[in-house]
């Protein structure tokens, strides 16, 4: 709850870094990848998706997208854009945590997740739902690509960050690791990785 007050804060404060209108190159390149190989658009889930960049980009490639935050007035702004962008019918955007059990209910399957800082923010505690969640929610064969900075203490001194091999032990279970890049946050020196997953089959 503490956390997601300072987010709602630092919204009202205009202190969002992270929000740079831009959405990141991997999404793009991914994206080009599977118009280029003629697979259908299908539908997205964007995770902690703040004022809905990423979610618009995706909505108008011919997406289905539903973006999720925990900040109501980034939901807000986002509903805001997607209204002035005319893609309000296209961009669904919702309040929630995605580490409770209800999380979106039976609002999947999704083809494709984007999680661009919202795992690596979780505590220990919170993470294991949130896996949970994202295998109940994704299609078997869906596309699960996550950036997540390494370990390290955050600015309120809290410990946040997850590497590849907590990920994996998180996530294995569920969904196959089939490309990790790791390098280095743009906007601060914190190493960071991409990675890209797909979801296993689910056996009967």
């Amino acid at each position: 709850m503490r956390r997601r007050l300072r987010f709602i804060w630092r919204y009202l404060r205009g202190d969002t870094p992270w929000d740079s209108g831009i959405v990141p190159p991997e999404v793009v390149a991914w994206i080009a990848a599977a118009e280029r190989d003629g697979r259908p658009p299908g539908r997205a889930l964007d995770l902690g998706c703040g004022t809905g960049t990423t979610s618009l980009y995706l909505a108008g490639r011919g997406r289905d997208v539903v973006g999720v935050d925990f900040a109501p007035n980034a939901i807000w702004r986002a509903r805001r854009k997607a209204r002035r962008a005319g893609l309000a019918g296209r961009a669904v955007f919702t309040s929630a945590d995605v580490s409770r059990p209800d999380f979106l209910g039976d609002a999947g399957p999704f083809d494709l997740l984007i999680d661009v800082g919202c795992m690596h923010g979780l505590t220990p505690e919170q993470r294991p739902p949130c896996a949970a969640n994202l295998a109940r929610l994704a299609r078997p064969g869906a596309t699960y690509l996550l950036y997540a900075f390494m370990p390290r203490l955050g600015r309120s001194g809290r410990p946040m960050g997850i590497d590849r091999a907590g990920l994996e032990a998180l996530l294995g279970e569920a969904f196959v690791l089939l490309d990790y890049v790791p390098g280095e946050e743009v906007m601060q020196p914190v190493a960071s990785a991409w990675y890209t997953w797909q979801r296993r089959a689910v056996t009967p």
